[in-house]
């Protein structure tokens, strides 16, 4: 080979070192930024290691994993009692006699999801007021069910349920 052809290969190749170096160094600043990031990760603030802010954030990962496993359980929990707790309500007043004004008289039902609870009545009266309370299955009473009484149990049901689990 000649030495004019010599001359541009071998700055060719310095070149090709010289970029090849300043890749290496760029690795390794790379490299020692990650390593420092690594390094905060696993150490905690006081500067000891072993403890860090990377196992920390795991330990409060799995805490709040615990956490959600225990909500999770107590929804289910209050999902199963849901059907049973007063969800439909109903409320009439009305005017037991003529001669006491005002519609003080009340009839209030009080329901859950299947139509099951009691139905409260409270006759005012000018001698006072007298409470009777009435057991409710299925929407019907148990025993004889004044008109008022009858129309506070159908508005209860014909409440929306909002007790009522949506899944």
């Amino acid at each position: 080979m000649a030495t004019d052809q010599l001359l541009p290969l071998a700055i060719a190749g310095l070149l090709v070192g010289i970029l090849g170096t300043l890749l290496a160094v760029l690795a390794l600043m790379q490299a020692r930024g990650a390593r420092q990031t690594l390094a905060g990760l696993l150490i905690d603030e006081e500067g000891s290691g072993g403890d860090g802010r990377l196992t920390k954030a795991l330990h409060a990962l799995r805490t709040h994993g615990d956490q959600l496993a225990s909500a999770g359980e107590r929804l289910e929990q209050l999902e199963a009692a849901l059907p049973q707790a007063i969800s439909r309500i109903g409320l009439i007043h009305f005017q037991a006699f003529e001669d006491v004004g005002g519609g003080q008289s009340s009839a209030l039902a009080l329901l859950d999801e299947r139509g099951d609870g009691a139905v409260l009545t409270a006759i005012h009266s000018r001698a006072g007021t007298r409470v009777y309370v009435k057991q409710i299955t299925a929407g019907r009473g148990e025993v004889t069910i004044g008109e008022e009484e009858g129309a506070a149990i159908a508005a209860a049901l014909a409440a929306p349920r909002h007790g009522s689990a949506k899944r």
